[in-house]
């Protein structure tokens, strides 16, 4: 059966960044943000700056757009870029 993305952050914050302590509104946070992602990659869902840098794999753009929460998960929106996401979208084509 397929994670949802709640279950895959909450389980890839842990087991990918053992030594980073998330607590869970920030999970949640992040959470709603890969939603977010996967809705666009799915559904033409607009993006704000921050997660539109995230998508087009802009890292200094992410950097500066990212909130507190948002900067402490940057590995964990790498990731679920590379795992979760379409491929086509995460290549430039969507």
């Amino acid at each position: 059966m397929t994670k949802t993305i709640r279950e895959w952050v909450f389980e890839n914050a842990e087991g990918l960044m053992p030594d980073q302590h998330f607590a869970e509104e920030e999970l949640a946070h992040i959470t709603m943000c890969c939603e977010h992602l996967f809705e666009w990659a799915t559904k033409e869902r607009p993006l704000g700056d921050f997660l539109s840098a995230i998508r087009d794999n802009n890292f200094i753009e992410a950097c500066i757009r990212a909130d507190d929460v948002n900067r402490k998960g940057l590995y964990l929106y790498a990731m679920f870029m590379l795992n979760r996401m379409p491929f086509d979208k995460i290549r430039g084509k969507g």
